[in-house]
């Protein structure tokens, strides 16, 4: 046989070969892929079925116990159990690391342990030792990612809760360690506030200007009655030397604004808790004070149905702060043309309906300013306008019930 004709059989085989090799390593993935893949579908969170088994077990093992206290309506404590609990590095570290218990706070004996251990919010998630006591815990729906952090702070003995609860008996209130602190009661979901507003009771008023202090008050106390607040009120300049008068302005600002929500949205009470914060800002001055003096005399205004201090109002706040957000401008201008009668208000109310047609062009916004010119007496130009908002309304395939009976008033018909 010729040298080359030799080397070419050699070649042949070594080719033959690692076509061979390549189809059995190519078998061999595909089956550690199936392997695999139903581990990684198949897993799970593993959770006994028993307290006292888990308590059991837990002081056996010397293993925290993993409590995920859930209630069956909870929509995010289903959402964790579909998903975060089945992600592979979650179960797996969870499994290795944890007695896990999964317990419906509704059912015995979970309607104890809810209680013992003060659960309000699900999903609650608690670590708790051998001896029946917390040692950290979270809240509310998270990702694998978010779930783990968790786990891994539970086995972190220096920055668990039960740690930051030590630190604080033993009289750390330094203004990094408060701040983390109350931080974690809030992911926690447990009262940060109040704890905050114990704090501050033990505090001299005098050092409210002091790092400290001053950042618990600043983050955690929003009620304008709090003898804190009323004190930086009326000490509101050494606050400004002493603080910064910007960070004191948007102290005041932001707590005034928090108590206007919360009284605009309160279901009861409200004609009184309105009263009251008009009484307590009357004659507070910081920065943006003014804006949110008028906001809330125009609110207080629509709420009683005093219409022609609503509409003075409302001149005033759009003139004050600009308003450029078309449906701003819209919900304002169609009160107008429901309660306003005066025409130089009324020519007022047209203009911003007119600068909201110009950014949202709208079925109900060219609505709103249609509307408007018909009740100045522009009634040819509230008809047109009219019919251009009923056309886009049927391109759109909204309902044109309401834009028909405006044109219908416009023609007089």
């Amino acid at each position: 046989m010729f040298g080359y004709e030799h080397k070419l059989i050699e070649y042949e085989h070594t080719v033959v070969q690692m076509s061979v090799f390549r189809e059995i390593s190519s078998m061999k993935k595909l089956m550690l892929i199936f392997l695999i893949i139903p581990l990684g579908l198949s897993a799970q969170i593993k959770f006994e079925n028993s307290w006292d088994e888990a308590v059991s077990k837990s002081r056996m093992t010397g293993k925290l116990i993993f409590m995920d206290a859930y209630a069956e309506w909870c929509e995010p404590c289903k959402e964790m159990e579909e998903y975060t609990f089945t992600d592979l590095e979650v179960a797996n570290y969870y499994n290795m690391n944890f007695i896990n218990l999964h317990l419906d706070m509704e059912d015995y004996p979970g309607v104890e342990l809810a209680e013992e251990y003060a659960v309000g919010v699900f999903p609650s998630f608690l670590f708790i030792n051998g001896n029946g006591e917390v040692v950290h815990r979270g809240c509310g729906a998270m990702d694998a990612g978010q779930f783990l952090m968790l786990g891994e702070e539970a086995l972190t003995d220096s920055v668990t809760l039960l740690a930051m609860e030590k630190r604080y008996d033993d009289g750390d209130r330094t203004a990094d360690f408060m701040l983390d602190y109350l931080e974690m009661l809030e992911d926690a979901c447990l009262d940060a506030e109040r704890f905050a507003a114990g704090y501050l009771k033990g505090v001299v008023l005098s050092d409210l200007t002091k790092e400290t202090p001053w950042e618990v008050f600043a983050a955690y106390q929003w009620d304008i009655y709090s003898r804190e607040f009323q004190y930086v009120l009326k000490n509101k300049a050494l606050f400004d030397e002493e603080v910064g008068a910007r960070m004191v302005n948007a102290k005041l600002y932001d707590t005034y604004l928090s108590q206007y929500q919360e009284v605009y949205e309160a279901e009861e009470l409200h004609d009184y808790g309105m009263r009251a914060l008009l009484h307590s800002i009357k004659e507070v001055t910081f920065t943006g004070s003014d804006t949110l003096k008028v906001m809330m005399n125009l609110h207080y205004a629509e709420f009683t149905e005093n219409w022609p201090e609503y509409a003075e109002y409302a001149v005033e706040l759009v003139g004050m702060t600009g308003v450029e957000d078309p449906e701003e401008l819209n919900e304002l201008a169609w009160k107008f043309y429901l309660f306003v009668d005066n025409k130089n208000q009324l020519e007022i109310a047209s203009s911003w309906a007119q600068e909201a047609v110009t950014k949202m062009p709208e079925p109900s916004i060219i609505d709103t300013y249609a509307s408007l010119q018909f009740k100045l007496g522009n009634k040819k130009k509230a008809i047109d306008l009219e019919k251009r908002a009923l056309e886009l309304a049927r391109e759109l395939y909204d309902d044109t019930s309401h834009f028909e009976y405006q044109l219908r008033k416009f023609e007089g018909k």
